[in-house]
């Protein structure tokens, strides 16, 4: 009885020899030798016996890490096959309507800050840069911190930065005075320069944007119907907490 049947075959076809040689000349910039060539393929068959070993080991199954390449592979492959049409004027600017608080510009403040830390000497260090700074004189020197100029912050960025309480303290300082604030942190000395009022960019202004946007949100939405079309091909079932 032949066991000839049994035994896997890898199949080294004309074609896969010229793709073979065609990516040693692309690394090499030159044709591979009769020694060359028959190492590509000696190369190619135990490649291919290596990961039909892998396949019968289960590794994608086991591998986390080659489980998430292969996840992340078939996840850019789908991204890649997605329609990539560019978007209609209409298209555009229903989407610019349907979106027009997000690209509303908020009300922000211009200011600097000078941050005395916490500690036995941080009222009188603050008092005398105060005094220094409100009869305009040079602000630096032992003890002294340098300034931080912060540019058009609004109140949502004021309030990561510095918690809720001491936000909505800056942020209803009058401009043009220097003013303490205390906080955790130590002393803020600090004073507004400028407050710029909120805007409502035309969408013929920001049309690049918006077309930027409308893209990612028609891939993103096109992606998830399609990941919706394969899950609904498996029956799932979800064991119940003990």
């Amino acid at each position: 009885m032949t066991r000839g049947l049994d035994v896997p075959t890898v199949d080294v076809s004309v074609s896969k020899q010229r793709e073979l040689v065609k990516l040693f000349e692309q690394r090499q910039r030159r044709a591979p030798n009769d020694t060359e060539r028959e190492a590509l393929i000696r190369r190619y068959v135990e490649d291919e016996a290596l990961f039909r070993e892998g396949l019968r080991l289960s590794l994608v199954h086991t591998d986390p890490m080659l489980r998430a390449q292969i996840i992340a592979r078939v996840r850019g492959m789908l991204q890649a096959e997605l329609d990539q049409k560019p978007p209609t004027d209409a298209e555009l600017q229903r989407y610019y309507e349907a979106h027009f608080s997000d690209y509303a510009i908020p009300e922000t403040i211009s200011y600097r800050e000078y941050l005395i830390r916490g500690g036995p000497d941080a009222g009188g260090d603050s008092r005398r840069l105060l005094s220094l700074l409100e009869r305009q004189e040079a602000a630096d020197g032992p003890g002294l911190p340098i300034p931080t100029d912060h540019s058009h912050r609004s109140e949502a960025q004021l309030a990561s930065l510095y918690g809720p309480e001491l936000a909505h303290e800056l942020w209803t300082l009058p401009s043009g005075s220097w003013r303490e604030l205390r906080s955790s942190g130590g002393v803020h000395v600090v004073r507004v320069a400028e407050r710029t009022a909120a805007a409502e960019p035309s969408f013929a202004v920001i049309r690049e944007q918006v077309s930027a946007d409308y893209r990612k949100d028609r891939t993103a939405r096109a992606f998830q119907a399609e990941l919706s079309r394969l899950t609904s091909q498996w029956r799932v079932q979800i064991a119940e907490q003990p």
